[in-house]
């Protein structure tokens, strides 16, 4: 996947736009107009899963912004943050053909 790709996680109405990415991990946010915000989810194919951040005050920038995209995929690759082991979903098989078909 690239920065501006769209991603449509199952059982979601919303697509997700990815903010960085790289054969590993994906980031991706959508809009969330009742509180004037932003979602966002990372994706690990290596695990197989997706969901928040495991840092217990979230990401440590807006990750609705490249720069804050990418330190945050920075930190991920050197291991200081992960997907969430208590809150994360198992990729779906569409999920997976998303992520990788548009690599």
């Amino acid at each position: 996947m690239r920065p501006g790709d769209k991603f449509k996680a199952t059982g979601e109405r919303r697509r997700y736009t990815v903010m960085a990415a790289d054969n590993r991990f994906a980031i991706a946010v959508k809009p969330f107009a009742a509180q004037k915000t932003y979602l966002y989810t990372i994706t690990d194919l290596e695990r197989g899963v997706r969901g928040p951040c495991n840092l217990v005050f979230g990401p440590p920038s807006e990750l609705n912004t490249t720069v804050g995209a990418f330190e945050a995929l920075i930190m991920l690759k050197n291991g200081e943050m992960e997907v969430s082991g208590r809150r994360y979903k198992p990729l779906e098989p569409e999920e997976i053909n998303q992520l990788t078909d548009q690599s």
